[in-house]
């Protein structure tokens, strides 16, 4: 077992937006098949353990945005465990030069009743932890905002459904794109924290509310009263002549 995942991806044209640029669900899109690989390496993959894996929250910085036919190369490993998550890190390079990283907590569910199933239920976790490397990251924080708007109602759709018959993480931050307005931007999304705190479904009416916290925008997705994610996002300056 390697306590080290290293693979490569291409940013090709259906990851480009409007603008010329990587949308920022590509980088979720990396960050899902690297663990799951990495996963299946360390005899942790769902069918091994018989669970699904879910992403709960995950925060990425990017010292710039990703370009089109761009090889970026993703690094992956597992900082440990801590209570019912396990955490999960991320480096990215381009012509071998770093240019982001990510932090992630993930959960394993009961395939049938989707309850929560801590690691220490799984043999497997001492493999985990002897795999660790580095130090284990403070636990991402909760996000709010005092004040928010509707921007505008999402219904779930077949193409927003992954393997575990619920919205995507990566479908998730693509609406959080869509709340963000990033088509008319000036900027790209140099910071962003997502929290997933309920499965969202095909059929469900998913409201995106918009708010301005400490200079960052936030999102909230709510379908029936429930908050189902939220996130805050950072906009940094587009690299000269993307603008």
């Amino acid at each position: 077992m390697s306590d080290l995942l290293s693979r490569e991806y291409e940013v090709n044209f259906s990851h480009i937006d409007n603008r010329g640029i990587a949308r920022p669900s590509f980088v979720f899109d990396v960050m899902q098949d690297a663990a799951t690989v990495h996963a299946e390496e360390l005899h942790l993959g769902r069918t091994e353990l018989r669970v699904l894996w879910v992403l709960s929250r995950m925060r990425v910085t990017l010292s710039r945005p990703f370009l089109p036919y761009e090889r970026i190369r993703c690094e992956t490993w597992c900082p440990g465990i801590r209570g019912a998550s396990w955490y999960r890190s991320f480096a990215f390079y381009a012509d071998e030069q770093q240019v982001g990283e990510a932090q992630s907590m993930w959960v394993t569910l009961d395939p049938d009743t989707h309850r929560i199933l801590r690691p220490t239920v799984f043999p497997a976790a001492d493999g985990y932890l002897h795999t660790a490397r580095g130090e284990l990251f403070e636990p991402l924080g909760k996000l709010s905002c005092e004040t928010v708007r509707l921007h505008h109602v999402h219904p779930v759709c077949y193409s927003d459904l992954d393997i575990n018959n619920h919205v995507n993480n990566a479908k998730v931050v693509d609406l959080i794109s869509d709340a963000l307005d990033l088509q008319k931007q000036p900027g790209f999304v140099s910071a962003l924290q997502v929290n997933y705190t309920a499965e969202t479904q095909f059929g469900e009416q998913v409201e995106l509310y918009c708010g301005t916290v400490d200079g960052a925008r936030y999102v909230r997705g709510a379908a029936r009263g429930e908050t189902h994610f939220e996130a805050q996002a950072t906009l940094s300056a587009l690299p000269a002549g993307r603008s």
